[in-house]
């Protein structure tokens, strides 16, 4: 292939990509209040977060049972905030902090 094609390549993936970020916010008005997409606004972000946590929880060896200690301390919390506050961002971010300052040793435990 030639330079040129390559950057025809690239200026229609370009294209592709920015016309799919833009789509939402183009047809806002349209699909705002159609029945499915408000559903999804329900329950992506929880589905998001199962698929998530079901990912880092497989990509960890479990050879014994004490060694998911700090993964399911992190994903207790997550599923309390997230029971209580109801609240995506807040539960994500509270878990990562957890589980980063558990692995890390930052808390002493």
């Amino acid at each position: 292939m030639s330079e040129l094609d390559y950057l025809l390549a690239a200026l229609i993936m370009g294209a592709v990509t920015f016309g799919l970020r833009a789509f939402p916010f183009v047809a806002r008005g349209v699909i705002a209040h159609h029945r499915r997409i408000q559903v999804l606004g329900r329950r992506l972000p929880v589905a998001m977060m199962v698929l998530l946590t079901l990912y880092a929880m497989g990509v960890h060896q479990w050879s014994a049972p004490a060694d998911g200690g700090h993964q399911l301390l992190a994903v207790a919390l997550v599923a309390a905030l997230q029971l209580w506050r109801r609240q995506a961002l807040l539960s994500i971010l509270a878990g990562t902090l957890v589980y980063m300052a558990l692995m890390n040793g930052w808390l002493g435990l």
